[in-house]
């Protein structure tokens, strides 16, 4: 009897192992091949496709090959060549729902904008039904209770040899791009609410540049915790010439970028950096655009541009993310509008902040003048051999110096000089007390009559004569009266801007980059005239041709 009994549960053993086993590698691969094809048809409205499934029961691995989901014209939207998943059996026993790896070959994505600003991967994702609106109470619903989530480990994740080719249809030509050779490694991701996670990723863009990065976050945790670092080394730009010729009117003609990105969330705070470094950058020809947006590039670009055709750019951003207006994106357009609005707008406080002064010194964009002179001050002087050594690091800069005069201070301190002269030479020649010295001087300029009406109107007016208050007015009236000489006032301004002029020459400036502009009359500031820069840029690096002003942004004050 026992030896019958031994015989049969031996044979039901052995029959489970065979419906196991055929189950195992036969049926359950044949079914999860048939519903991830039909029902993932059925559900993202594109034709998807497997090429096998492999079920190993023994092991607990999975492994599918071949997945893909075409477009309408047969295109492979997405897919992978092979995705392998490998489960521990044993750590069901200890309540842990244990991934001992998880792998994903081959993956490919074809991303499209589409015109209209469609991209063609959303068509894959369903509709959201909208939610009922609940019936309004003045009941509160009470508090909801944490969920336990279960013990979840995934000790590895790979993507090896991914691709991801992206397609800008909106732009006129086409914007391809590619990231291939795509390799992520995740280490340590779990439901532990202080489990922290590890995450490599690298990959090649365009054959043109490298991406690196590496994160730890700690996904649980709330708020979360998160470091990572972001590199994109030896990136070959002309590759975005349909974007720089869409916003800026030019093509690319040259142009190597490394890009670093440094993160770092901590309670809710942001502290980032973002540094990129060009070198050799060119713009090509000019192309037509109507989104070409109205602004100086190449001004933007001589000004950030060193001596060795490198351009460093440095943008800190931080904030807070508990505020209900923080926006990332919107933050970091800000910081970065604000960047080249303010080189646009305050070319020579750039300048000043480049050469380690304070930020928004804007006093280099000009030389200060005392009314009615056309001598330089040692402080000014000073000021200029800063500005030149600011010039001399950005070699594509040219620089006008615009003649100026305040025709009203201006033109009075040239009467004072003249009046004062004159005065001094009458005053070796005559007898006479000032006052009648004063008198002749008026007599000569005004006439004998506006002399009469003029010593009238003073004594009507003090009530008595006096002969010190008397020269004091005609001094005055003298010095005041009538409108300036526009004749004079522009030549005072021409003096003015050869003096800059020659005062750089002997400094040993570059006497190609500098040259005396047109005379303006501008508003006198603090008691002084200031005579504005115009920054320019050359039009070509080519010692042999015509050196032409592309773009004028002048000084503010």
């Amino acid at each position: 009897m026992f030896k019958k009994i031994c015989n049969i549960t031996l044979k039901i053993f052995l029959g489970l192992f065979v419906f196991y086993t055929v189950v195992g590698f036969t049926i359950l691969p044949a079914v999860i091949k048939w519903a991830v094809a039909s029902q993932g048809t059925a559900i993202l409205k594109h034709e998807v496709r497997v090429r096998s499934v492999d079920l190993n029961p023994f092991t607990f691995r999975l492994r599918v090959a071949g997945f893909e989901v075409l477009d309408k014209d047969s295109t492979v939207m997405a897919g992978f060549e092979r995705f392998t998943v490998d489960l521990s059996f044993l750590a069901l026993f200890k309540k842990v729902y244990r991934v001992e790896s998880l792998t994903l070959d081959g993956l490919r994505v074809n991303v499209a904008l589409l015109p209209g600003g469609k991209v063609n991967l959303l068509e894959l994702v369903p509709p959201v039904p909208a939610a009922p609106q609940a019936p309004s109470t003045s009941v509160p619903k009470p508090a909801a209770t944490p969920v336990s989530l279960p013990l979840v480990v995934v000790d590895d994740i790979k993507l090896n040899d991914g691709a991801v080719a992206f397609t800008d249809k909106t732009l006129t030509p086409v914007f391809k791009t590619s990231l291939h050779a795509i390799n992520i490694h995740i280490t340590g991701l779990s439901t532990k609410p202080d489990g922290q996670a590890k995450v490599m990723f690298e990959a090649r863009l365009d054959e043109k540049g490298v991406i690196s990065s590496e994160t730890d976050i700690k996904p649980l945790v709330q708020p979360v915790e998160l470091e990572t670092s972001f590199s994109l080394n030896g990136y070959a730009m002309n590759t975005l010439t349909p974007y720089v010729g869409k916003f800026t009117g030019r093509s690319l003609a040259d142009g190597n970028m490394n890009f670093k990105m440094d993160y770092r969330i901590s309670n809710n705070k942001l502290t980032a950096s973002h540094k990129v470094l060009i070198q050799r950058f060119a713009f090509g020809q000019k192309v037509e655009s109507r989104d070409a947006l109205p602004l100086p590039f190449g001004l933007v670009v001589a000004l950030l541009e060193d001596a060795d055709g490198r351009i460093n750019v440095s943008l800190p951003v931080t904030g807070d993310m508990s505020s209900p207006e923080f926006h990332y994106w919107g933050l970091v357009g800000q910081v970065v509008r604000n960047f080249f609005f303010g080189i646009v707008a305050k070319p020579f406080a750039f300048l000043a902040s480049a050469l380690g002064a304070e930020s928004g010194n804007e006093e280099l964009g000009y030389v200060r003048f005392t009314p009615g002179k056309a001598d330089i001050a040692d402080a000014e002087k000073e000021k200029m051999r800063t500005l030149m050594k600011g010039l001399k690091a950005r070699p594509k800069l040219l620089l006008a110096i615009n003649g100026s005069y305040a025709a009203d201070v201006d033109w009075k301190a040239i009467q004072k000089d003249v009046v004062d002269r004159d005065f001094a030479d009458m005053r070796q020649k005559s007898s006479r007390t000032d006052s009648r010295v004063y008198q002749d001087l008026y007599q000569r300029r005004f006439g004998i009559q506006a002399l009469w009406n003029a010593t009238k109107k003073f004594k009507q007016r003090q009530g008595a004569y006096d002969d010190k208050a008397l020269e004091q007015e005609l001094r005055r009236q003298l010095i005041e009266e009538g409108d300036g000489d526009k004749v004079a006032l522009a030549l005072l301004a021409k003096r003015r801007a050869e003096a800059v002029h020659a005062f750089m020459l002997a400094e040993g400036f570059d006497e190609r980059r500098v040259s005396v502009g047109p005379v303006a009359e501008v508003q006198a500031s603090m008691g002084f005239v200031p005579s504005e820069f115009t920054l320019t840029i050359f039009e070509s690096d080519k010692p042999s041709e015509a050196v032409k002003p592309a773009t004028d942004v002048p000084a503010g004050k």
